[in-house]
């Protein structure tokens, strides 16, 4: 599988599987491409499933550049550059969300439709805000055993794929996975919503009830098309935990954004 190789700047491992309309996943920090294993699969026959692994996560490099969301966002682009691909559907999921959110306002020539699962354009509340502080603490003591744990448990179900994940969360240094949750904490881009013009897809757990209240912000300075669809018997870990139900969501999305007869 491939990497980008663009002078001074990192290298992006990316994986990409299929043919048709085009879709990127965008992990939250650490959790690597490995956390789309089920959309990989159950739309690669489909759409060109394209799933990077963020700058200093997994098998992805680093550079000297500051860690920014923008720069972020730029990894994503020069990794649709060397797909060939000019436009595509850009998916991120919880932290993940907010890349595509850069993507969209500083991007949006690269953007046919943004889905956001789990995602919120700045953090503004208390359960929110603490479980990014958790991540920063457990970062900064280095306790990588433990975040990979808790991570890996939340998401997965079958023991192989929990390791998986675990072992590949440990690629990320403690330091790095830090400088990433405090970036997120401090994003905030809920005054710029008004530049996206792409369709958006907000997508929430029916559980995951203390994030549901960011759709007002996305209706309130989005003057496009904004649709939300709340996933039952979840909380946070759709992608993983409703495979089958997140790829119909995003399968439909694709079609009546594209006009054209729903994906079977």
């Amino acid at each position: 599988m491939p990497w980008t190789n663009d002078e001074n700047k990192a290298d992006i491992y990316y994986e990409v599987e299929g043919s048709g309309p085009p879709i990127v996943f965008i992990h939250p920090p650490g959790m690597g491409h490995v956390t789309f294993r089920g959309q990989k699969d159950g739309l690669k026959s489909l759409f060109t499933v394209i799933t990077p692994d963020l700058r200093g996560n997994g098998k992805s490099g680093t550079d000297d550049r500051e860690l920014t969301m923008h720069v972020v966002a730029e990894d994503v682009v020069r990794v649709l550059d060397d797909c060939g691909i000019d436009k595509a559907y850009v998916c991120g999921y919880s932290n993940g969300g907010s890349v595509v959110l850069e993507m969209a306002i500083n991007f949006p020539d690269r953007v046919r439709g943004m889905i956001i699962i789990g995602g919120f354009p700045e953090v503004n509340s208390f359960i929110l805000r603490n479980e990014f502080k958790l991540g920063i603490w457990a970062t900064s003591q280095k306790l990588m055993g433990l975040v990979s744990n808790v991570l890996a448990f939340a998401h997965e179900k079958r023991q192989e794929n929990r390791k998986e994940l675990q072992e590949y969360i440990k690629y990320v240094s403690p330091e790095f996975l830090e400088e990433y949750y405090r970036l997120g904490l401090a994003y905030n881009v809920t005054d710029r919503l008004k530049e996206i013009t792409c369709p958006v897809l907000l997508i929430y757990g029916q559980r995951d009830d203390y994030v549901h209240h960011y759709k007002d912000l996305f209706d309130k300075y989005i003057t496009g098309d904004v649709s939300m669809i709340l996933v039952g018997n979840v909380a946070h870990q759709i992608p993983t935990k409703k495979v089958n139900a997140l790829n119909q969501i995003l399968k439909q999305f694709v079609a009546k954004t594209e006009q054209l007869p729903s994906f079977s």
